[in-house]
């Protein structure tokens, strides 16, 4: 599967993929801020994945979260938001087969390329704690799964996408992260839906400042939306049957959320 043409060349554009090396090395105080569920971990070539990389580990300490502008590798334009600034950047990272970093510039050293990808990446996390509301979006088919955490808040609305399984083999060891217009959410979810092939489960859990959260749930099948009708049974729930949603259901679920989220997270 194409990536490119299924998900479309102008929202793929925005996102700026980051290998996860270079997120396990960020300072300790700037990992801890990274959405938990995609948080790398320190992998050993004969243990496998063996837990989150220690805190000393990292090369991007004596960077401050002012060095964020420096500017970045993307994949395409930014998304236009004030607070992106990496339009004029040269340097790109291409999305096909292979992941492919475009010179800076004969006279820069090419490690100066992975400095100013470091410092940008530092900066991105730093603004993670200016959320006010944490989203987290899971499309799985069982094979196949898409992860979507945002960040949200007054001053940030930040978005880290992880893509595993079959037909994602060229984002394997990468997260893709984008600053995002709180309106475009809706569109982008249902875009990264029509990424998985498979009958699916699409689950959206919500947690704001003060302590209030959420959990809402789609199911796809024969390409088709429905709302599972959940029934309360004492201290339990269970699942009784779906109900047949439209169309636009995932767009319509993700704004439902927002507009919840919104009103009780966000000061």
């Amino acid at each position: 599967m194409s990536i490119a043409s299924e998900f479309g060349t102008r929202d793929l554009e925005k996102w700026i993929v980051v290998d996860l090396e270079r997120i396990r090395r960020l300072p300790d105080r700037l990992r801890r801020l990274w959405p938990t569920e995609l948080s790398p971990r320190r992998t050993d070539p004969e243990e496998g994945d063996v837990g989150p990389s220690p805190a000393g580990e990292d090369d991007a300490g004596s960077r401050s979260a002012g060095e964020s502008d420096v500017g970045a590798t993307s994949v395409g334009m930014s998304d236009g938001s004030p607070a992106s600034t990496w339009e004029d950047d040269p340097g790109t990272t291409s999305v096909g087969e292979n992941f492919e970093l475009v010179d800076l510039g004969e006279s820069v050293p090419a490690n100066r390329e992975l400095d100013v990808l470091t410092a940008w990446v530092a900066g991105f996390a730093a603004e993670l704690n200016q959320g006010d509301v944490r989203i987290t979006v899971v499309l799985s088919s069982g094979v196949e799964s898409v992860h979507l955490a945002l960040c949200l808040g007054q001053a940030t609305s930040q978005a880290v996408l992880a893509l595993h399984g079959e037909g994602f083999d060229d984002f394997a060891h990468h997260q893709l992260l984008r600053r995002i217009d709180p309106a475009r959410i809706g569109h982008v979810v249902d875009e990264l839906a029509g990424l998985v092939e498979h009958d699916c489960v699409l689950t959206v859990n919500w947690a704001a400042r003060g302590g209030a959260a959420g959990l809402e749930f789609l199911h796809r099948r024969d390409g088709a939306w429905f709302r599972p009708v959940l029934e309360r049974c004492g201290d339990s729930i269970t699942v009784d049957c779906d109900v047949a949603a439209d169309d636009d259901a995932v767009r319509m679920l993700v704004a439902a959320v927002l507009t919840r989220t919104m009103s009780v997270g966000v000061r």
